[in-house]
């Protein structure tokens, strides 16, 4: 299968993720966890949203997804 450019960017990457921003998400961990909560920032490696008034970091590696809540 092959990548194509949009793929390999990860400028292209932090672009979709920025349409999330100040939404509440459901993000799904790789272990099975699922996290709800308000996403605050997006960076190169990780994601940091707020859950029960608090910021939680979660790294991009270990998500399997990102769904908008509601």
């Amino acid at each position: 299968m092959r990548s194509t450019k949009m793929e390999q960017n990860p400028e292209f990457k932090g672009t979709m993720l920025s349409a999330f921003l100040g939404k509440e998400v459901y993000i799904f961990i790789r272990g099975g966890t699922k996290l709800t909560g308000r996403l605050e920032s997006v960076s190169t490696y990780e994601l940091v949203i707020t859950v029960s008034h608090k910021p939680v970091v979660v790294l991009k590696h270990a998500i399997d997804y990102i769904e908008l809540a509601g």
